[in-house]
């Protein structure tokens, strides 16, 4: 009897958090099928695909290194409401916003054809670039964009 309760208890846990994860996909693609996102939600699935890019890295399996880069490369367009807290928020370092988003498309087009290739040192370069280009982003920008977010 006791054993049984566990088993339900655990399963009823395991099906919420699969119902929870859902639901939050279903929003992402209702998002993703208007053709914008908002920032948060990018980035959230930008994180996504770096890791599949870690994964394919660490397991030598080229195949996830060139689906993460080309998510990266292909993700969604910025909402309007969203590019226009960026714009407002930044106003004349936008163009800086702008060069680091091109450094992470660029160098993710640049992993992914380093992985069609099977040149492991080529991914490896491009990654640790656009892992610069995250993080000096970040380190320029995130903490202001969210303020800026929280206010609205």
């Amino acid at each position: 009897m006791k054993n049984r309760m566990t088993f339900i208890s655990i399963a009823v846990v395991v099906l919420s958090m699969l119902t929870g994860m859902t639901l939050i996909k279903m929003g992402d693609k209702q998002q993703a099928d208007s053709g914008s996102q908002k920032l948060p939600t990018i980035m959230r699935l930008l994180m996504q695909d770096i890791h599949t890019i870690n994964e394919g890295i660490y397991t030598q399996n080229f195949d996830l290194i060139e689906t993460g880069a080309a998510k990266i490369n292909d993700h969604a367009p910025l909402s309007d409401e969203s590019r226009n807290l960026v714009r407002e928020t930044l106003g004349e370092r936008m163009a800086q916003f702008g060069e680091y988003d091109h450094l992470v498309h660029s160098r993710a087009d640049s992993i992914r054809n380093a992985a069609i290739n099977r040149d492991m040192g080529k991914v490896l370069e491009q990654y640790r670039i656009v892992e610069q280009g995250c993080v000096n982003c970040h380190a320029a920008f995130q903490d202001e964009i969210r303020q800026a977010r929280m206010k609205q």
